[in-house]
């Protein structure tokens, strides 16, 4: 398993864009993917990790949304337990107001108990609020990540980038860190630790802060989307249904001011006949194609638009009722042509909101 995520680069011809349900993997070998049972990820990190957004689960809510979405089975593991309707997985290591350090000094038990294969580690912000915690955090890190691969050298560790902080002297040294942590972490993998990098902190802005040191829901998602590509190999491509450039609107209407949107803004009042959302998105040659579709249910059933691709034929697009603001990811494979493609959503039963879609493909 020591190829664990690099190995998944390999399976993307021929599982990456599968419809969606539980997948079929083959027998436990390089990549943990492709064994029969649930991969288990321990989110490991401080309140970025626990969550501090609406959801209450930063950015495990819409990691968990994207890999369900996909039918990829993963446990999610570890002694706290938190957040909302949009994560069914609670449980996580993040812990509010740690530092390094205190993340070193427990991670043992952790490892031992719980045993994860993945390992998604973000953490140092705590440490970063004056000039000589941050001075020490390099090798603070690098003691933390010599503990977790000595204690399980066969689980693998994904390192992110931190999120930006709203105060200016807070946000240089974040900078900073940032920017010392791939030739940290690619030191320590070229000695051979499994462990590698993945920038989530550069999907976020200060703009879109909460409070001075957490983002919120809309922006984790983002965060969320890098945390797949480094986990699946599978590049996703963000279209905002708020943006003109992106789509084009028919009796509904664009609602800003969303701090639970990825954007800011979502669509919503797709409710007459007439209604529709129509993306226009690029594909780089023709063939199937994968979609998720960040959309919003706060009925009491299961609502529905309709999408068809190019004028072709409608399918049906099913959102589970979370409750508004509370998003689920609904995938759909779809066949695109190279260049420019219509992907036009009408309305269905009842009444649901799109945030943003997901685009990857195609299938090799």
């Amino acid at each position: 398993m020591r190829q664990a995520i690099r190995a998944l680069t390999v399976l993307i011809a021929t599982a990456a864009l599968l419809p969606a349900g539980v997948r079929s993997f083959p027998e436990k070998g390089e990549s943990p993917w492709q064994q029969s049972a649930p991969v288990q990820v321990m989110p490991l990190g401080d309140s970025n990790t626990a969550g501090a957004d609406s959801a209450r689960g930063g950015y495990r809510t819409d990691l968990w949304q994207l890999l369900a979405a996909d039918g990829w089975q993963v446990d999610f593991v570890g002694s706290v337990s938190s957040g909302g309707p949009a994560l069914p997985d609670k449980n996580h290591e993040g812990h509010g107001g740690w530092t390094i350090q205190q993340i070193h000094d427990n991670v043992i038990g952790w490892l031992n108990t719980y045993q994860p294969q993945i390992v998604l580690l973000q953490i140092g912000t705590n440490d970063m609020y004056t000039d000589a915690s941050t001075a020490g955090a390099p090798s603070r890190m690098r003691a933390l990540l010599d503990r977790i691969t000595t204690t399980a050298p066969e689980t693998q560790v994904i390192v992110t980038s931190l999120p930006p902080l709203a105060d200016a002297a807070h946000n240089r040294r974040v900078q900073a860190f940032n920017a010392i942590l791939p030739g940290l972490v690619g030191s320590m993998a070229s000695a051979g630790r499994d462990v590698t990098t993945v920038d989530t902190g550069g999907s976020l802005i200060q703009s879109e802060l909460i409070d001075p040191f957490h983002p919120g829901y809309g922006a984790a998602s983002r965060a969320a989307a890098r945390w797949y590509t480094a986990l699946t190999g599978i590049p996703l491509t963000l279209y905002e249904a708020e943006q003109t450039s992106n789509a084009t609107l028919v009796n509904a209407v664009r609602l800003a001011n969303n701090v639970s949107s990825s954007g800011g803004t979502k669509v919503g009042k797709i409710d007459f006949p007439d209604s529709s959302v129509t993306f226009t998105v690029h594909a780089t040659a023709v063939g199937q194609h994968r979609i998720r579709i960040r959309g919003g249910n706060g009925t009491t059933t299961v609502c529905s638009h309709n999408l068809s691709v190019n004028g072709g034929p409608a399918t049906t697009v099913r959102y589970q009722n979370l409750g508004w603001e509370n998003w689920t990811m609904v995938g759909v494979d779809v066949a695109l042509t190279a260049g420019t493609n219509a992907l036009r959503f009408t309305k269905g039963d009842c009444y649901a909101e799109i945030d943003a879609l997901y685009l990857s493909g195609p299938t090799t």
